[in-house]
């Protein structure tokens, strides 16, 4: 993937499309880009072979839209991080078709993990500390994105939508502990460091 992502910044490179200074931003773009693309495949792959293709572009778009405001668990290479996203979407998923929960818990545990999230404090990374504008701007937007989760849930309760409701139950539960995990984290290499 490294060679890939070079092979492509070389080539914008060669067109003029950025310069020679922008290479290793770009470079690392793609690199990340081309491992986020590969994950997703081999996810969807799971997903198609479970027949459960529509839960898991559910899980993405609510993991991906809440996980990019609040943070969470970063690993520190890309084989780990891609071994453990293939085995959370995997769990999740199984999670969503073998152990289903009732209408009505899964309203009560979602408006509860909504609440978490609303408290709870967004995971700053360790290699890139946010300053308080910038704070205000992400606690905006993890407001909206919750009050969009809670029609969500409302709407999937009212229409009797169940995979949904327990999609977004489940998922909303491993964005929670994939802040607490990342909090634990990042205390620990603090006190390392």
């Amino acid at each position: 993937m490294e060679k890939l992502s070079k092979l492509l910044t070389d080539y914008i490179v060669k067109k003029n499309t950025i310069s020679e200074t922008d290479y290793e931003i770009y470079k690392y773009g793609f690199l990340i880009g081309i491992e986020l693309l590969t994950c997703m495949v081999i996810c969807y792959i799971l997903a198609i072979k479970m027949q459960m293709f529509w839960e898991c572009t559910a899980f993405f778009l609510l993991f991906f839209s809440l996980r990019s405001l609040v943070g969470g668990l970063h690993m520190n290479s890309f084989k780990v991080c891609f071994l453990c996203s293939c085995l959370v979407v995997f769990f999740t998923l199984s999670m969503i078709k073998y152990f289903p929960i009732s209408k009505e818990f899964s309203l009560v545990i979602s408006v509860f993990e909504i609440i978490i999230l609303y408290y709870m404090k967004p995971v700053e990374n360790i290699n890139r500390p946010v300053n308080e504008k910038e704070k205000n701007v992400f606690s905006n937007r993890i407001r909206q994105t919750l009050i969009i989760i809670t029609f969500s849930v409302c709407f999937f309760y009212l229409a009797n939508i169940l995979k949904y409701l327990v999609t977004i139950v489940y998922t909303l539960g491993i964005i929670i502990i994939s802040m607490i995990l990342g909090k634990a984290k990042n205390q620990i290499e603090r006190c390392r460091g």
